[in-house]
């Protein structure tokens, strides 16, 4: 299939497109282009004043929109091609798919504070090829949904400081994503998920795990994703994720963390260093995000640590 450039319209823009910037009180937003069939965007976007009024119509894009509600939001008017629906009330966690291939329109007369993922059709795809089943056309969905509500709320710090986002975190909570849209909403029946024998005992070779983790470590600042660290393996992703699980015990974006931190803690107490440095040089955003996710592992602030070392 084509890949298609409408999601960078859709959601990497200055605005969100049924609306003006001015016209919300906060957006957030975040995009992956690791997946092979085309970009996946989420965003949240939140409105706390009354009377945002008609929207106005989504750019045709070979897409869907599924939306996690945040706030609770009364019921309205709204048109799809151009002829009146009536969208039922949404309370907190309420999932709602949106076909993109269609033309949209809501009138949002009270405040909303929504999660958005903007999914290609076509990212449904491995998960359809390496069941054997047939392309997802349609996702038809209207529910509560615990699972794309936690989901949403995981991707909500990285969406609030995307220069913490790795490719291979967004990448492994976007196929999750996917596969439970496909199961939920996309007519999988809960057996084709199901994870055999032969999935269950899936572990990397030796040179596939040589491949992969040479690739992490070569290059601790790099940030590939898990497209191309499954095609080293000559692996789909989902399987790639859950073999390199298998064998080392951890997901991939995962067992990067930790080498990343691991390789913190020897240069606080090997070098002088400055911590800042170290933060960059081991792939962290900055000194801060170091100093989360350091504590977080090792109980200890890396300063904390370094006066430790110099007493």
């Amino acid at each position: 299939m084509k890949r298609s450039s409408e999601p960078q319209s859709l959601v990497v823009a200055d605005r969100p497109f049924f609306t003006t910037r001015e016209g919300l009180d906060d957006q957030l937003s975040l995009s992956s282009v690791n997946f092979t069939y085309g970009d996946l965007s989420v965003a949240r976007y939140r409105r706390d004043r009354p009377g945002l009024g008609v929207t106005t119509p989504n750019p045709i894009a070979n897409m869907f929109m599924a939306v996690v509600i945040l706030r609770p939001r009364p019921a309205h008017a709204g048109w799809r091609d151009g002829r009146t629906i009536d969208v039922p009330e949404f309370r907190t966690g309420t999932l709602a798919c949106v076909d993109l291939r269609r033309s949209w329109t809501f009138d949002l007369a009270h405040p909303f504070d929504s999660f958005y993922a903007f999914i290609p059709m076509a990212a449904f795809d491995d998960i359809t090829a390496e069941l054997k089943r047939p392309k997802i056309e349609h996702l038809n969905c209207y529910s509560h949904d615990e699972t794309m509500l936690g989901l949403a709320q995981a991707l909500n710090p990285l969406l609030a400081k995307p220069r913490e986002a790795t490719a291979l975190f967004t990448d492994h909570v976007f196929s999750a994503m996917v596969a439970h849209l496909a199961l939920t909403c996309g007519g999988l029946n809960p057996g084709d998920m199901q994870i055999d024998g032969s999935r269950r005992r899936a572990t990397l070779s030796s040179m596939q795990q040589r491949l992969v983790t040479s690739r992490l470590l070569d290059n601790l600042t790099d940030d590939p994703g898990l497209a191309e660290l499954a095609s080293l393996c000559g692996l789909s992703r989902g399987y790639f994720i859950r073999a390199f699980k298998q064998t080392t015990g951890l997901p991939p974006h995962q067992w990067l963390l930790m080498q990343r931190v691991s390789r913190a803690r020897t240069l606080l107490v090997s070098s002088n260093t400055p911590i800042g440095a170290i933060a960059l040089e081991c792939g962290f955003a900055d000194q801060s995000h170091l100093t989360r996710v350091f504590t977080r592992v090792f109980g200890i602030a890396p300063a904390t640590l370094r006066r430790q070392r110099q007493i």
